[in-house]
C-alpha cells in the first residue's frame, strides 16, 4: 500500500511516516499514486484529511463520512485507512455537518434542542476551531456533490396545484364550506 501525503507541517509529515511505515505501507511526500491524505491547508488534494490534537491524530474520510483513527491514537490509522475501525457520523451529524458547509434546510424538520444536540456533537467530534470547522465542512459540501443542491437538501417540496380528493374545499377556489360527506 502506498500513502502520499499533502502537509508542509514536517512533524505531521513525520508522525504519519513513522506510523503507516510501522504497519508496512510506503509513504511519498506531495508526489506518487495512492491513498492521499492531506492536512486542513491541502483540503482539495486528499482523500483522507489528518490533522493533529492535543492527545494523538485525528483522520477523516469525506467520501464515507468516517473517522478512520479511534481515540486520537495515530497507531489506529493503517487499519482505519484498509476500512477496518474507525467510527462514521450519524445522520443527524452529517446534516449538521452539511447545514455548516452551506448548504441551506440540511436542519430543516429538527427541533431547536436537536439541531443545538447535532451542531455540539460535530464541533466536539472534530475538535476545530470555529474557521477551521467551516472550511472543512463547505469542503465536505463540494465533496458529496452537493453544491448543485445547496438550496434544496432535505426540503420537501409539495406539487403545484395538488388535487387531494375530499379537499376540494381546502384549495382557494371557493369559500369555506362544510366539510365535503363521504
Amino acid at each position: 500500500m502506498v500513502a502520499v501525503v499533502y502537509t508542509e507541517d514536517l512533524e505531521l509529515y513525520a508522525e504519519l511516516y513513522r506510523v503507516l511505515r510501522n504497519a508496512g505501507w510506503k509513504v511519498s511526500w506531495k508526489e506518487g499514486k495512492g491513498v492521499a491524505l492531506a492536512d486542513l491547508g491541502h483540503l482539495p488534494w486528499g482523500q483522507v484529511w489528518v490533522w493533529r490534537t492535543p492527545f494523538g491524530l485525528r483522520a477523516y474520510e469525506p467520501k464515507a463520512l468516517r473517522f478512520l483513527t479511534r481515540r486520537d491514537d495515530p497507531k489506529t490509522l493503517p487499519q482505519g485507512l484498509l476500512g477496518r475501525g474507525g467510527f462514521c457520523l450519524s445522520p443527524g451529524e452529517a446534516r449538521a455537518l452539511a447545514h455548516l458547509g452551506g448548504v441551506e434546510g440540511a436542519l430543516e424538520g429538527l427541533n431547536r434542542d436537536q439541531r443545538r444536540f447535532f451542531l455540539k456533537r460535530i464541533r466536539l467530534k472534530f475538535g476545530l476551531p470555529e474557521p477551521l470547522l467551516q472550511a472543512l465542512a463547505r469542503h465536505q459540501v463540494e465533496v458529496a456533490g452537493l453544491q448543485d443542491h445547496l438550496q434544496r437538501l432535505a426540503r420537501p417540496e409539495a406539487e403545484p396545484f395538488l388535487h387531494v380528493p375530499g379537499q376540494e374545499d381546502l384549495q382557494g377556489q371557493r369559500p369555506l364550506e362544510a366539510a365535503p360527506v363521504a
